[in-house]
């Protein structure tokens, strides 16, 4: 199949066009503050009751001063009967850019799983060791939960900032 230059240009055109958009992570433009997205993911896990805000461990861990993160919202499991967790950040113009938060909140994984006590929940470690980040345009999120709910808290993240 043969197509003219016309169309190869209005085809080349589009692809970049979608490229672009693809690129901008969906978030162009919007401002959700970090406490409304995380509002969405614990909603979205069904634990609004068992998750409590707590950016002490990853201030600690990961050596970041609060000021160069931004706007974010940290919560943990208020009763310790497991580790489940997750940070949603916005780079804002003055504070680190996502890139730097999401290095921020890889090496805060690393040195949980670092200090991770073999005998302390042996069967909450894989949660630690599969935990992610990702950034979508100027917001980052971390999550230290089991599959099925880091699928979801992706999901509600992602839906958010639509």
């Amino acid at each position: 199949m043969k197509l003219s230059k016309q169309k190869a240009a209005a085809f080349l055109a589009a692809l970049l066009a979608l490229a672009l958009l693809c690129a901008c992570g969906g978030s162009a433009g919007k401002n959700v503050p970090a406490s409304e997205l995380a509002a969405a993911v614990s909603g979205a896990l069904g634990k609004t009751d068992a998750l409590a805000s707590n950016d002490g461990t990853f201030l600690g861990l990961s050596g970041a001063a609060a000021a160069d993160l931004g706007d974010y919202a940290i919560l943990i499991n208020r009763y310790g009967a497991n580790i489940d967790e997750f940070g949603v950040f916005h780079a804002s113009g003055d504070g680190a850019s996502a890139r730097e938060i999401k290095t921020v909140a890889e090496a805060y994984l690393a040195r949980r799983l670092e200090v991770w006590m073999e005998e302390y929940m042996p069967e909450e470690k894989p949660k630690l060791e599969n935990a992610e980040v990702r950034v979508s345009g100027d917001y980052v999120i971390y999550c230290i939960l089991s599959d099925a709910d880091k699928a979801a808290a992706f999901r509600a993240f992602e839906d958010a900032l639509k």
